[in-house]
């Protein structure tokens, strides 16, 4: 008999999580966390040029020069215009307590470690721990998506047509929650050990931008739908820099998932800049890597 309640409940705990998995995008209207991103074009990503600029305003990395911008900023280049239709984006970033709603509903048995660091006194904070698939589900389930990197970076930008941040081109710690006071060797150390507290903030503890999204940059990295492929003209930029190309690993086959934003543990202002780029493999998890969700308006 024992064996039969396991087996039914096993069943039961697998079709509910097929069920999050495979929900169908639903047609009502958004709810209230959400916000209309009007339709538009902008310049997306960098050029050359502005390598100068991020060494300037990533002075304080170690060993930071040319080469080595190009090794941790050539996955912005180029510069290119895009377009965007009209979409809905989430006024933050998905917290904890949203995750758990989901799983409590569905059964869904997540990828990351997410309840590690979702205590009721952090029930407001961004969830972390969390794979590209659990966010991808989780989207799925609330009858929404994840963002495209285009979409993510025209939203992020608030209406301004320039600046590194939503606000600007100065960085400001009393607008993002990055560590501001910088990384030692040794808090590098303790960062790669796994051994840092976390520090997210509950979402909406700093002013939003021109759109009225929160914590587009800080806080928490977020999770975006496509791959971190190179820019559309990237190779006209990089034959004679072959050694210096971000991408000489993700050539051989490893591209993964697109994460943007920068988050608590980003310990330089070039690395919460609207245009930085990083990537993670889908089944990844770390405690500075969250998301938020976006929906099409058509």
């Amino acid at each position: 008999m024992s064996f039969f309640l396991l087996s039914v409940t096993g069943l039961l705990s697998l079709t509910l999580q097929a069920a999050a998995l495979n929900a169908p995008q639903v047609a009502n209207p958004p709810d209230d966390d959400m916000i209309l991103i009007p339709s538009g074009s902008f310049a997306m990503g960098i050029d050359t040029t502005d390598l100068s600029a991020i060494m300037i305003l990533g002075r304080d990395i170690p060993h930071i020069n040319r080469d080595n911008a190009l090794w941790w900023f050539g996955a912005e280049i180029p510069r290119h215009q895009v377009s965007v239709e009209a979409f809905y984006m989430d006024r933050h970033e998905v917290t904890n307590r949203q995750f758990r709603q989901f799983v409590d509903a569905t059964g869904y048995k997540a990828g990351g470690d997410w309840e590690r660091y979702a205590g009721e006194n952090r029930a407001d904070h961004p969830v972390v721990n969390v794979t590209w698939h659990d966010a991808a589900a989780y989207a799925r389930w609330a009858g929404k998506r994840l963002p495209t990197e285009e979409e993510w970076e025209y939203a992020a930008r608030g209406g301004r047509s320039s600046g590194w941040f939503p606000w600007g081109d100065h960085i400001d710690a009393s607008l993002a929650n990055y560590r501001a006071q910088g990384e030692s060797f040794w808090a590098g150390i303790i960062r790669l050990l796994g051994l840092r507290s976390v520090n997210t903030k509950p979402v909406g503890s700093y002013a939003p931008n021109g759109y009225g999204l929160y914590d587009m940059v800080g806080n928490v990295a977020e999770w975006c739908a496509n791959e971190r492929r190179p820019y559309p003209g990237y190779e006209r930029y990089f034959k004679s820099e072959k050694p210096f190309s971000p991408f000489t690993e993700a050539e051989q086959g490893s591209y993964g998932k697109a994460v943007r934003g920068g988050g608590w543990q980003s310990s330089n202002p070039a690395f919460v800049s609207i245009t930085h780029r990083s990537a993670m493999q889908a089944d990844d998890w770390q405690n500075d890597v969250g998301f938020r969700c976006a929906r099409s308006v058509k």
